[in-house]
């Protein structure tokens, strides 16, 4: 018969466990140690970045500095504490002479760091398309850009291959059984429960006001699909007591997650501006000094002035689950510069455009027909030719907007800015925001939630896209805007 060990040994049993674990992280992860982290947050998601180790803090947590990620500012890498759960030594080399396979599990060199993914289809030229597994995004990557995937398994290396031989069957029993509970509680069917006094952020589809969105709080349900809600930021006409008002639940989602953005954000990225008192979408086309930024809105075709903290990432809800914008899935990608085929034809423009003028800019490369790019006229050049500064498309540097020369023929002014209140028709003409440009397409189905999908006649594609990603059509035609013909 065992005799009972008394409550201070299992007490100082436990602090010597501890401390084992905690020379066991200190023998594995050495300071100046080259590692890889693994990071959660600020849109990164589970990918790997390289870091050194700079010293222990604490029994299971380490101060690591970055080698690719920067400061706000950007005059120094990055210096945080992790836990050391989220660090593993950096992976041997690889190299991999041979093609991937359809499947095959790799990692991709994206925004500074290696993203979990694997060989969606096998392109031409050393390409790739890869599914990336945190985000289900499928990108395209040269050979050169990935990596075979190995995994560190009791402080050793294994290849995703051999890995894969030396689970159990228990295990991927176990594994398979988790997937179906996955995929049943993240399927399309499921929607958000809203209770009472839950904190929400509700659409806008008023004139003006399309896609922003405002923080509320539910008051009641109403039926199934509707609910009062109670805004904290917009008020009665006479400013006497908080707007009520009841709002379809497709308009209503839960409030997106807080993340902190630490460095700054990048030209072209989607952001959320707080402005009149609500949070509307946009992109950064311009970084000024003093953590500002220069914000475009293409629903309103304007520019306007942000300080870094009224902007946060723009995040959409997909699927009950949050998505960073830069990780939805696109099947019609744009490049960061157009290499514009313009060829000499059609009617010659007469509309001559004035400094600092906003234009549109019409692409006729081959996938690209049909999109026009918003810019800003930097000066005439004369013989009918304006050099222009796009507001959505950058150099290959990345580090400003692209500028070229363009003749007359392919430039129009920006359209009237008509907002749609209500909704679209199937077969209506309409144009589509994608990746940075107006596409023109047409209607074909009217879904829930001021949602549609669009058919793209020269990509031969059908897309999704809300209410406030579309406007209708029009035509510049002898020096006037005419309103497309529903065909």
């Amino acid at each position: 018969m065992q005799k009972n060990i008394p409550e201070v040994e299992l007490k100082s049993r436990g602090v010597k466990l501890r401390i084992m674990c905690s020379r066991s992280w200190k023998e594995t992860f050495s300071e100046g140690m080259s590692v890889e982290v693994k990071r959660d947050k600020e849109g990164c998601y589970g990918s790997w970045h390289t870091a050194a180790i700079v010293e222990s803090v604490g029994y299971d947590k380490f101060l690591v500095e970055y080698q690719k990620l920067k400061t706000v500012n950007g005059s120094q890498f990055l210096k945080e504490e992790v836990d050391a759960s989220c660090i593993r030594p950096c992976p041997p080399e690889i190299q991999s002479f041979h093609q991937f396979e359809h499947l095959d599990r790799v990692d991709a060199w994206l925004n500074d760091g290696w993203w979990e993914g694997h060989i969606k289809e096998v392109l031409g030229g050393l390409k790739y398309i890869v599914c990336l597994t945190t985000t289900e995004e499928e990108l395209v990557f040269e050979h050169s850009m990935l990596r075979p995937r190995q995994e560190w398994v009791k402080e050793k290396w294994f290849t995703a291959r051999e890995f894969d031989k030396t689970r159990s069957s228990s295990d991927m029993t176990l594994k398979s059984k988790e997937l179906k509970i996955r995929i049943k509680c993240s399927g399309r069917t499921s929607k958000p429960k809203f209770s009472k006094g839950m904190r929400v952020e509700v659409r806008s589809d008023e004139e003006g006001y399309q896609g922003s969105w405002y923080t509320a709080v539910i008051v009641d349900s109403i039926g199934e699909h509707k609910f009062l809600v109670e805004y904290l930021t917009l008020r009665t006409e006479d400013e006497s007591e908080p707007l009520k008002e009841k709002a379809d639940v497709s308009d209503i989602r839960p409030c997106p997650p807080v993340i902190q953005r630490i460095d700054r954000f990048k030209m072209l990225e989607e952001v959320d501006a707080w402005y009149n008192e609500g949070w509307w979408v946009g992109l950064i086309c311009k970084i000024l000094d003093g953590l500002k930024y220069m914000v475009y809105f293409w629903t309103t075709n304007e520019e306007l002035v942000f300080d870094h903290f009224t902007l946060r990432p723009h995040q959409e809800w997909i699927d009950g689950k949050w998505v960073i914008a830069f990780m939805k899935k696109s099947k019609l990608q744009v490049k960061s510069k157009l290499n514009l085929k313009r060829q000499n034809g059609g009617v010659a423009s007469h509309t001559n455009f004035c400094v600092g003028a906003k234009v549109e800019v019409r692409s006729d490369e081959e996938g690209y027909q049909g999109s026009w790019y918003p810019a800003t006229i930097v000066r005439p050049l004369g013989n009918g030719k304006y050099l222009l500064q796009y507001q959505t498309l950058e150099t290959d540097d990345e580090t400003d907007l692209l500028t070229e020369e363009v003749d007359a023929i392919f430039i129009r002014p920006s359209p009237l800015v008509i907002q749609q209140a209500d909704q679209f028709r199937p077969l209506d003409e309409v144009d589509a925001w994608h990746d940075g440009g107006w596409w023109a397409g047409q209607v074909c189905k009217v879904l829930i939630g001021s949602n549609y999908t669009v058919y793209f006649r020269t990509a031969n594609e059908i897309l999704e896209f809300q209410h406030s990603d579309l406007r209708p059509r029009q035509n510049w035609l002898d020096g006037e805007w005419i309103a497309a013909k529903r065909v």
